[in-house]
């Protein structure tokens, strides 16, 4: 692979860019065989809103060209320059592809609500906040899940361990974090034993309800 990389300059072709995490597996990949610069060319345009008829995508906070400009994109996974498909083109090529006896040929409309928000059918924002609530829990529960596992395993940093003892909280950027009140001086129970009271804790604070207390006795 080294001899196909080494000094030189690599444009890598996907289908699309979700999240970025393979993009930037792949730009990485390829540093590493010796390319001197990568240059990263997505078919599909930029990817920035909900897809809401089947494909369960990722929040809008998880997708790679949510706010951010081509040259954002492209530091983000570690390319020189990231090249996107346009829309308009994309929906040229498409309409071209379709047989000639297609009277609609000319004027077809395509779903393209994943790329700029038009969708086909009208979608109350409410829906979308829903959305977004919901695939910001699954995403909370699974990072805390995993932070516990780490706890068990004696695997997890500060960081994590303030998760799974604190619980976890989406911010705005779509992060999971710890939440909960954190004091540095805060002493974490996981992986802890606790205290056993001392026998005069277990004794009623009042003699009078000895009779309450003894009941099941």
């Amino acid at each position: 692979m080294g001899e196909q990389f080494a000094g030189k300059n690599v444009l890598s072709v996907d289908n699309s860019i979700v999240r970025g995490t393979t993009s930037r597996e792949i730009v990485f990949m390829a540093k590493e065989a010796g390319a001197k610069n990568v240059y990263f060319a997505s078919a599909a345009p930029c990817i920035r809103r909900h897809h809401i008829y089947g494909i369960d995508l990722a929040s809008t906070s998880e997708l790679i060209a949510y706010k951010r400009t081509f040259d954002e994109i492209a530091e983000h996974i570690r390319a020189e320059k990231v090249i996107f498909q346009d829309l308009k083109d994309l929906i040229d090529a498409c309409r071209q592809a379709a047989p000639s006896s297609n009277v609609a040929r000319e004027t077809q409309e395509f779903e393209v609500g994943v790329f700029d928000g038009s969708y086909v059918a009208p979608v109350l924002a409410e829906y979308f906040a829903d959305l977004e609530k919901i695939r910001g829990e699954s995403k909370k529960m699974k990072a805390v899940e995993n932070a516990r596992e780490a706890v068990a395993n004696g695997s997890a940093g500060t960081e994590v361990i303030r998760m799974a003892t604190y619980d976890a909280k989406v911010n705005g950027e779509g992060s999971v974090v710890p939440s909960g009140a954190y004091h540095d001086d805060a002493v974490p129970m996981i992986g802890k034993r606790k205290r056993l009271p001392d026998e005069d804790e277990l004794l009623p604070r009042n003699r009078q309800d000895m009779a309450i207390h003894n009941q099941h006795d």
